[in-house]
């Protein structure tokens, strides 16, 4: 794990080298362990090391031995010893590091190598004699890669802050801004920035003798699902792979933990790591004070259960007044509280061990969420006859919970969308100078087509999986200078259960049956049977207290009215609504990180 970053010049000039040390500064804790730079005429790379395998040879950037060849790469490929042997005997590898897998398997296979690599990663290849560029970020989007280009350069880095660094201009996007508030992040392309855009997972691009291509993708969802298959089959076939996916993922040359919430997908994470390891594994939970949801009790029944090396760091019920550490871990905003006790947990295991292994990925593959029973319960109703369909949405929509239930029939990628939003989105344009109509859908334009269960399936680990939750846990763990990765978002898994038939997912009206059924092999029944809960902070109460120390100095900010985005006197009565009651606290929270978010630009 890894900061990378890189200018080209396109006007085939040198590149200056002052540029290239600001950006690789700012990466400093992404890796600690070591740095490296390479320049070649229009062309600069950046590394920062976070020493992982092969931790003497790992060093970047790393070139072939004719000098032709120069790699910046950031992640970890878990296949990488199996690649090595497809690549053949004639191959002299200098090192064990998946960095030297990757070069020797593009100098042979080019862009085609790219489907091969099963893990998480973003990488930058310089071929020197073609002068060609080639950038590549792994399927899910993982590993971040942010990307602008100006009419002389083009820049590329693992950090946007990073880019800013350089001199790229702050300018904030209007729409990025409006989809920021009603959906408490930034949908990919785009970021918060004016100009910076976020590399596309799953492609890869190449500027050949300086023309930029369009990117190209090496990886797509499996369309079709297993026309038949045996439970008992599927629960054995999934087991296996959830092994091998742990098992992979445990590679390391330096101590590793896993993230223990008590919750399912983390409990069955460590359950294998257990399995897998010869001594006991170093587990990490959050406990809270004060009136938030508190998990500690489960992960503590996990650990005893599975005789794990056991931390739970208590958190206070002050917490939230921390707020501007949380700022300080992004590079723009996300509006999840849960950032902040992710950190606290990434910097005290960051103290034994290096790298972690988490449970991200669990609801969004086996269809744990509540919207996901909506869009089972919607899917079903279809199949109703036309004369009994509104009567049967209508009884849907009142006995069922939450957004998604009321917005049923859910029929694609819109109607998600505004579920998920609800009236924050108005809410926002009340509080913006911005047209009604500016809510922008072109980030949705992937999406058409998708319908069902399977549909939102997908259309969930493209969005905020992989735009708001996978950025969180990789922003909070690297700023903490420590390796998050995700087992349960291994490729070979994902075609698995994306293959899956839906009454494997959801049955008895409950989601991760598959998963719960494997689970219920390895766990204590209490943990299996439990409700799903999460990292919930109280920001309700909080945002309403007169003792906020923060929400009347963030919505005075000077910046915010700089941006000339935000109405001023709409701005002004939002403490006091907040505290009658009468307003979205979740938009005016997405307010306060933003503001925040903007004063530590000042002082980035």
């Amino acid at each position: 794990m890894c900061g990378i970053a890189g200018i080209l010049n396109l006007k085939n000039n040198p590149c200056p080298p002052q540029g290239l040390a600001a950006l690789q500064e700012a990466l400093i804790h992404r890796g600690p362990d070591d740095s490296g730079a390479f320049s070649d005429g229009p062309i600069a790379l950046a590394f920062r090391r976070l020493s992982i395998l092969d931790l003497e040879r790992g060093h970047q950037p790393m070139s072939s031995p004719d000098g032709r060849w120069t790699l910046v790469f950031n992640g970890e490929i878990y296949n990488h010893l199996e690649l090595r042997k497809e690549l053949g005997p004639e191959i002299k590898f200098n090192t064990h590091s998946d960095t030297e897998t990757l070069l020797q398997g593009f100098i042979r296979h080019g862009t085609d190598f790219f489907s091969r690599l099963n893990g998480m990663f973003a990488c930058a290849l310089w071929d020197q004699k073609e002068k060609t560029l080639t950038l590549a970020r792994d399927p899910l989007g993982i590993k971040p890669l942010y990307f602008y280009q100006s009419e002389e350069f083009f820049y590329f880095s693992s950090e946007l802050k990073s880019l800013l660094k350089a001199g790229i201009p702050a300018r904030i996007h209007c729409e990025s801004l409006l989809d920021y508030l009603a959906y408490g992040y930034v949908h990919a392309p785009a970021t918060i920035i004016e100009g910076i855009q976020k590399f596309p997972a799953g492609h890869w691009l190449q500027i050949k003798n300086f023309q930029i291509s369009k990117p190209q993708s090496f990886w797509s969802l499996p369309e079709e699902s297993f026309s038949k298959i045996d439970p008992i089959q599927a629960e054995t076939e999934l087991k296996v792979l959830l092994t091998k996916a742990v098992s992979d993922q445990m590679q390391s040359d330096v101590p590793l933990g896993v993230f223990l919430s008590g919750g399912i997908d983390s409990s069955v994470v460590t359950a294998l790591m257990a399995r897998a390891s010869s001594k006991p594994v170093c587990s990490y939970s959050i406990g809270f004070d004060g009136d938030s949801v508190d998990e500690s009790a489960y992960a503590e029944t996990v650990a005893k259960f599975l005789k794990t090396k056991h931390q739970t760091i208590r958190l206070p019920a002050t917490l939230l007044n921390q707020i501007p550490k949380m700022v300080e871990c992004l590079d723009e905003p996300i509006a999840d509280a849960a950032i902040l006790p992710t950190w606290h947990l990434s910097t005290e295991a960051r103290k034994e061990v290096k790298v972690v292994l988490t449970g991200e990925g669990g609801d969004e593959v086996f269809a744990g969420y509540g919207r996901h029973k909506a869009a089972y319960v919607s899917e079903a109703l279809e199949k109703f006859p036309s004369w009994m369909r509104p009567m049967a949405n209508l009884i849907a929509r009142k006995t069922g919970s939450g957004a998604y239930f009321r917005a049923i029939p859910l029929d694609g990628p819109r109607s998600w969308a505004q579920a998920e939003a609800g009236g924050r989105l108005q809410t926002a344009l009340h509080l913006l100078n911005l047209p009604q109509n500016s809510q922008n859908w072109a980030w949705m334009d992937s999406f058409q087509g998708l319908k069902g269960l399977n549909g939102l399936l997908r259309f969930d680990l493209q969005t905020s999986m992989r735009d708001q939750l996978l950025m969180k846990v990789d922003k909070t763990t690297m700023k903490a200078s420590l390796e998050a990765r995700v087992p349960l978002l291994d490729l070979r898994l994902i075609d698995y259960a994306f293959r899956l038939p839906t009454p494997l997912k959801i049955k008895f009206f409950r989601g991760k049956y598959l998963l719960r059924k494997v689970a219920s092999r390895m766990l204590p029944r209490e943990i299996v049977a439990r409700k799903k809960h999460g990292f919930i902070l109280r920001t309700q109460n909080w945002m309403r207290s007169p003792q906020n120390p923060f929400l009347e100095e963030a919505l005075n900010n000077p910046l915010l009215i700089e941006t000339g985005l935000f109405k001023r006197e709409a701005l002004k009565s939002g403490a006091r609504l907040l505290r009658e009651g009468s307003a979205d606290v979740d938009v005016y929270f997405r307010i306060l990180l933003f503001s925040l978010w903007l004063k530590s630009l000042k002082n980035f």
